[in-house]
Order: structure tokens, then sequence, then C-alpha cells
């Protein structure tokens, strides 16, 4: 008994379950050592196995001391531990025949004399198999749920639960707003307590954004594009971030801000993307920079959904505004993502809204234009192009008279507390927004959803049918009061200037809704206009204002995809190709007189982007034409210490090292004279190649150690034991020459760093923008000709020089 206790099999087979137990003491009975080695390979890659894998092997190595037990069952062998094999493709055909003939019970030849341990020999190899397949399953599990799918499941479903529960808490805001507006029924004090309410809840959502991360403020669009692009943004992706850009739209959109909500939708959206990555189960993920950029890239997709409620639209928008090269095979990505987002957004905002349908509901025949309309909606267009334009250019001169106010004015009062800057500029505007807006009238006090609500109905805005419209229900007013068109161009003009003033405030704010909302206003006054002037012509102004909003939407964003988001978010096809045709007018006018919106806030940023050809001349360019005549820094094959050491001090960035201006990669040449090209060197490699040089110089060890051990330890930087011991000298910092191309530190892999001077110009920006190549050597015939900054093509592009 002693003996059996102190055995490693008995004490194996005691801590697994009697039936495990049997099989493997069933199986491994007649297994010999030698044998049973050759199936270890497939067996040890299914893991779980292994206690039973060692437990067999003790049995084996035990049994194979016996020479006569082990060859007496060496003819039991075949056929016994196949089972175990589910790993393993074999074509041993008469074996497999003979053991599947004994699974079914049927002997086969040779095998009577094995007939009598078949049940115990089946029962055994079925244990293990099941328990093997078990252990794979599990694996399968594992890995599935490691997968991109799992990561853009939960993105889609935690993108819209957030996007939901932010309108919830906008609705309460503006819920409250109304009730403490309505609180005394006389007109002063419900105007001091409109007021009132504005500013507080604004400077709440100002402190929100200022405190907890200001990275927070603004769209989210312009900087996503350039992390994108793959340049950093710390403290971007963060949860303080988050919070911040929750909280602080919360209270700006409930302070009645005319701002709205799809830029800080992706940008949300983008965050919780990062931070799913950042979980244990998808650290593959997180390894993979491929797979990162991919997943935040379906995350604009989806904060666009989330917002608007159209999947389609949203991944064509996110597309368009965030990346200049996209991967078709993202594709999926990104849709799979959205269509579970926009089923979630639909789904909670049933319970919020009490409807499962498009936001916008429209009613309008299948063709309910004539085709001489088609000329009346391109004129729309035209004009909405350069209302755009006006639009843009307006926000831009507010941002210089922000800078200049806050200098001359702000600065000076806030005196030693510039941190107040904000708060005193955002109480002015809330003032400001506030005096116009609310004596104008009631429609003015309409969220933009009911605005563009009504804007859009088919019927008449006439008192008669006033009863139909948010304005009616809420307010019990109507757009004609006083007059239609005066109604319709008040709140198109106050909307554009509270719009873009709105824009200047340090809260996080999109731009896509009020946008929306001045297009239709504008698009309905104009289709109002037609109808007085028709006469008797059955003209639907509803129809003008959803091509308005569709053409002065594209004008400032620059994109063409909203057209989709139009039919979807009207569920129709009605007005398609005036949609289409208005949509691609009002682009090409307005990006005719001015930037759009997103590049414009990029600019104001100073983001870093990467260029692009903005005119069609520029496709005949060649890299020679691009390129600095200007030779680099680059280093000559042999080199001394002190010389790479002034190399990389000289192009350091200077005294603020400044990253922008540090050099990262350096041609080597052959030769000063031919400067034919070897490769190219990163400024990592060279630091850590000065750091073993400097080893090597001042190690004791190096100079002492025998020669296996200085040869083992200096091949690991590249250098040989005699250069070593050369360098070792006190002169051989200034004297001593080594052969960069025969270092191993140096690994001179040029395949994206060097293009032939008659290299086109849309292949040199994409080399830039796909590869991330801050510069490109430009070579003819080998030798190094000159070199193309990407911060030159892009000064050149912002010019329209390019």
């Amino acid at each position: 008994m002693s003996q059996d206790s102190d055995d490693p099999d008995v004490a194996a087979r005691s801590s697994s379950p009697p039936e495990v137990a049997l099989a493997v003491d069933a199986s491994c009975s007649r297994l010999d050592s030698t044998e049973f080695a050759t199936q270890l390979p497939g067996l040890r890659r299914v893991n779980g196995a292994s206690g039973l894998i060692a437990s067999c092997l003790n049995q084996v190595s035990t049994r194979s001391s016996n020479p006569s037990s082990s060859s007496s069952r060496s003819d039991a062998l075949h056929g016994r531990y196949r089972p175990l094999q589910l790993l393993e493709d074999e074509e041993d055909s008469d074996e497999d025949e003979e053991w599947q003939g004994e699974a079914r019970g049927v002997p086969s030849e040779g095998s009577s004399s094995r007939s009598s341990d078949s049940p115990r020999n089946l029962t055994a190899s079925s244990s293990l198999s099941s328990l093997l397949e078990h252990e794979q399953r599990r694996e399968l599990a594992g890995s599935f749920l490691q997968s991109s799918w799992v990561v853009l499941l939960l993105l889609g479903c935690l993108t819209s639960m957030t996007a939901w529960s932010l309108d919830a808490g906008v609705l309460l805001l503006v819920r409250l707003h109304a009730a403490f507006t309505s609180l005394d029924s006389g007109w002063a004090l419900s105007y001091l307590f409109y007021t009132l309410f504005r500013v507080v809840i604004l400077l709440l959502g100002v402190g929100c954004t200022v405190i907890l991360c200001p990275e927070a403020a603004g769209s989210g669009i312009p900087e996503m594009r350039s992390i994108l692009g793959g340049f950093p943004f710390p403290n971007y992706l963060s949860g303080r971030a988050l919070l911040a850009k929750c909280l602080g739209l919360v209270c700006a959109l409930g302070s009645g801000l005319s701002i709205g909500k799809e830029g800080p939708f992706v940008h949300l959206s983008s965050i919780l993307a990062h931070q799913l990555l950042r979980l244990p189960l998808f650290s593959q993920l997180r390894k993979s920079q491929d797979l990162t950029h991919h997943v935040l890239s379906a995350a604009c997709a989806v904060g666009v959904t989330a917002s608007f409620g159209t999947p389609v639209g949203g991944v064509l928008f996110s597309i368009e505004v965030t990346t200049s090269y996209y991967m078709t095979s993202n594709y999926w990505r990104a849709f799979f993502s959205s269509v579970v987002g926009v089923v979630v957004f639909r789904g909670l905002n049933s319970l919020l809204a009490g409807s499962y349908g498009t936001l916008f509901t429209t009613e309008f025949a299948a063709l309910p234009y004539e085709s001489y309309e088609l000329m009346l909606f391109l004129l729309l267009a035209v004009a909405c192009g350069l209302l755009a334009a006006l639009f843009v250019r307006t926000y831009r001169a507010l941002l210089d008279v922000k800078a200049r106010f806050e200098a001359r004015y702000l600065r000076p009062w806030c005196g030693r507390f510039p941190a107040l800057m904000p708060f005193a500029y955002a109480t002015l505007v809330a003032l400001a927004l506030s005096l116009v807006e609310f004596p104008v009238g009631s429609f003015m006090q309409l969220t933009q959803h009911q605005a563009i609500d009504d804007l859009f109905s088919s019927g008449n805005l006439t008192a008669e049918a006033g009863s139909s419209t948010h304005l009616a229900d809420d307010f019990g007013s109507s757009w004609t009061s006083p007059s239609l068109a005066l109604n319709l161009m008040t709140y198109t003009g106050v909307r554009f200037w509270s719009t873009a003033l709105s824009a200047t405030v340090l809260v996080p704010s999109g731009i896509v809704t009020p946008v929306f909302a001045i297009g239709a206003a504008f698009g309905r006054l104009f289709g109002e206009l037609l109808v007085v002037l028709g006469g008797g012509e059955e003209i639907l102004a509803g129809g003008y204002a959803i091509v308005g909003a569709a053409s002065f939407t594209a004008g400032v964003t620059g994109t063409i995809s909203i057209a989709v988001i139009v039919f979807e978010l009207t569920g129709q096809l009605s007005y398609m190709v005036p949609v289409l045709l208005c949509v691609l007018v009002g682009r090409a006018v307005a990006l005719f007189f001015s930037l759009d919106m997103y590049e414009t806030m990029g600019r104001q940023k100073n983001l870093p982007q990467w260029p692009d050809l903005t005119k069609q001349s520029s496709y005949g360019l060649t890299a020679g034409d691009l390129m600095r005549d200007t030779l680099p820094y680059y280093l000559v094959r042999r080199q001394t210490l002190t010389s790479i050491k002034q190399l990389l001090q000289e192009t350091d960035g200077g005294k603020k090292k400044r990253a922008s201006k540090m050099v990262q990669v350096f041609p080597v040449v052959d030769d000063a004279k031919n400067l034919v090209v070897l490769g190219v060197a990163s400024r990592e490699e060279l630091l850590a190649l000065v750091v073993q040089w400097e080893l090597s110089l001042h190690s004791s060890k190096a100079l002492k150690s025998d020669g296996d051990g200085q040869e083992e330890e200096l091949q690991v930087a590249g250098i040989t034991s005699a250069q070593a011991t050369a360098l070792s000298r006190p002169e051989s910092e200034t004297t001593e020459v080594v052969d960069l191309v025969q270092l191993e530190l140096l690994s001179l892999d040029d395949d994206n760093f060097r293009v032939p001077r008659a290299t086109v110009a849309s292949h040199v920006l994409l080399l830039i923008s796909v590869h991330k190549c801050p510069q490109l050597f430009v070579t003819e015939h080998g030798k190094l000709h000159g070199v193309i900054h990407a911060a030159d093509l892009l000064a050149r592009s912002r010019r329209y020089m390019l």
C-alpha cells in the first residue's frame, strides 16, 4: 500500500474522475513508449489535456522498462489509441479500416485475438476523445469571444445605449427649461427665467468640459481624422474625455445652444472602442495596429448611426469625413456594427419617443414634382451653396473676433484667473442668444427635431393647418403669425448666426443637425415663395425644404453621403433625383468659395493631417517636381561614433525638442561622392547603436572577459570582438570607423522610404498617407537626388497649390 501511494501514477489517477482514470489506465496499458511518443505532437496541441497526457507518459515510462510487457502488448496497440489523434491526419488505410470495423463491432482480419478487449478499449478511447473534443470547443469559444465580431457587437450596443441615455438627459433638461420658463405668467419674468436657466446650464457644461478634459470640446470629427491618419493624441480617447463629452454635451444641448450631436457621438463611440480594446479579453486585437485602426474606423460609423439612426448613410458619412484612403475590407465591420447600433437605437428610441420608424416622417407621393421644377431645384442648390460658403467664412471670422476679444477684454478682466475666460465667454454667448431668440417668436423655442419635422411637412404651414405642427401643439402658435415668409426668414437668419456663434463655445458640439435645420428653413422659404409666385401651380414647399436641407448641409460639411442620410431620415425616395443633383451642385459651389467646416476646424486647431491633391493638373507631377533639391541629412557607410552623435544632436528638434522638427529617418549612402543609397536607418536604431558602442568603450567586461564570452555579448550589439577591442582605446571615439552595413542593429529597410524620380504625384501621396511616411527620399539610378517632406506637400495643398 505504501508503494502504491508513493507512485506518481497512482497519485495522478486518484485526482481524476473514475471514468477518466479508467480511460487513462486502459489506453496507457496498450501503448508502448515509442509508439505513444509519436502521437505526442498531436496531443500537446490540445490544451487542457496535459494532465491526462502526463499520467499516460508516466505509466508508459514505467512499463517501458519491462520489454516483455511492452512487446506482448504491441500487437494490441493498433486501433486503440487513434481517438487520441484528433489533430493528426494519416493515410494508413489498412489500419483505419481495421479500427473502424472494430469500432462498429465487426471483427476484421487479425483482430479476433483482441475482440474480447474491445468494449473496454472503446470505452476508454471514447472517454478521452470526448474530453479532448470538449477542450477544443472551449478553445473555439474563447477565440470567438476574443474576435472582432464581439468587439463590434459590444460597440454597437454600448454606443446606441449611451446615445439614448444622452438624448433622455437632454429631453429632461428641455422639459425643465419649459417648466422653469412658465413659472410666472408675466412676459418679463418668463424672459428672465428663460435666460437664467440657459446661462446656468451652459456654465455647468463648460465646467464639466474644462475641469474634466479640455480635449472633449468641439466636434471630434477633425481629431478622429488625424488619429486614423496615425497621429497620436494623448488623453483624447481616455475615460475622462468620455465623461466630459457626455456631461458637457447634455448640458450644452439642454441650455439651448444651436449645436448638433453627430461629432460628439463619433468621439464617444471612438472612446468606447478604445476602452473596449484595453480589456484583457481583446489583448490580441489591441496588439495589431491594423485591427485597432479598423475598429476605430467602424466606431466613427457607429457614432453617426447613433446620432441619426441611419446605418448606410452613417458608414458613408464617416468614411468621407475621417479618411482619405479607406480599405474596403473594413466595410463589413462598419456595416455590422452600424446595423447592430441602429437596431438598439430604434428599439430604445421607441421607448423615448414612442416610434420605431424614421426620425422625420414624410408623406409625399411617388413623384411629387414636375420635370420643369428640376431647374428650380438647381437654382435652390446654387443659393444653398453660396449660403454654406458664407456660413463657414462667418464661423472663421467669429473665431478671429473671439481671439481678439479675449485678448483685449476678457484676459484683463479675468486678471490672475485666466481659467475663467471660457466661463465668461460662454456667459456672454448665452445672454446674447437668449436676448435675441426669446422675443422674436415661439418658433425659436422649438427643438431642432421639432422644427425640421414641421418644415418637412407636406401640408401647408398656414393657420388652418397649424394644428398639425409642433408649434401649435406645444406653444399654441402658428408659423403664419404674423407672416409665414417673415417667420421663415427670421428663423433662418437667427439660426444661422446662433449656430456659428455656438460652435465657438468651449463645449462638445456638432454641426450637422443645426445646419440641416437652417437648410430646411431656407428651402421651405424658397418653396413658399414659389407657391405664391406660381399661382395655381401645384408646388409642394415641403419638398424644397428637403432639398434645401440636403444641399446646404453638403456644402457646409463637404460630403455627398448626406443625400443617403436624407433618404433614411425621411424613409422616402420621392425626391431622390433632386436631392442627389442638388447635393452635388451645393457642394461644388460651396467648395469653390470656401473650405468645408471640418477642414476649417482642423486648420484652426492646427491638427496634423496628410496632404491631398487639390488640382487636376497636379496629377501630372512627379516626385522630381515635388522634392527639395537640397540633400537631406544622410549617413555615409563608414562612420565614427563622434560623427553619429553630432548628426543626432543636429537633428533632435532644437532647444525645445519639437517632434515635428526632429529627423526620424536617415538615408545610408555608399560614398559621399556617388551617393548610392544602400538603405535607411531610423533614429531609434542609431540611438541604440550609440548606446551599445559606448558600452563597448567603457565596459571592462568587454576588455577582460574571455574570447567566447566577449564575442557572444558583442554580437548582440552588432559589433565584433575585434571592433570592440579597437573601440576600447580612448582615441577610438573619433578615429575608429565601423561599417554600418555590417551592423546587426541597422535593418536598412527602405521599401516605403525611397521612390524613383519619375514616380507620379498620386503614388507619392499614397505612400505618405497609407504608410505614414513623413518623408520620402528621391533617387535616380540608385543615387540620392532629394527629399519630399509631407509637411511641404500639406502646406501646398492647403494653399491649393498642389
